[in-house]
């Protein structure tokens, strides 16, 4: 019996699978939601690079090339654009997006996390 291409996809679907009931069943006990992170994001790290040398290995170096320099134009040109909605942004003065809210007149300041002190009469 020999593998076909199409049986790749249900192999590599059925792997992925099985890897992450075993990292549950392995993470169950732990609380720390950030070494649950973690590891995702390095399976993830790991997958996307298994991805692209399957996807180098399978267009051959030429093509690969190829589709790099056009990922690349694309990429650039995404860069200056959003520079330039940026710079856009800085120039008429709306910068909505950094720091905090304006106040409203005649409201008060609050401070998270110190309680509110009521004087007595």
């Amino acid at each position: 019996m020999s593998i076909e291409p199409w049986h790749l996809s249900i192999f590599v679907t059925a792997g992925i699978v099985l890897v992450e009931l075993a990292v549950h069943a392995l993470l169950r006990g732990v609380d720390n939601v950030a070494l649950h992170k973690r590891f995702r994001t390095g399976a993830l790290g790991l997958l996307v690079i298994l991805t692209v040398i399957v996807a180098v290995a399978a267009l051959g170096p030429s093509l690969a090339d190829q589709l790099a320099s056009v990922a690349a134009a694309v990429a650039a040109v995404t860069a200056a654009w959003l520079a330039y909605k940026s710079y856009l942004a800085a120039r008429s003065g709306d910068l909505s997006g950094t720091g905090a809210p304006e106040k409203e007149p005649g409201a008060e300041e609050v401070v998270p996390n110190e309680p509110t002190v009521k004087s007595v009469p």
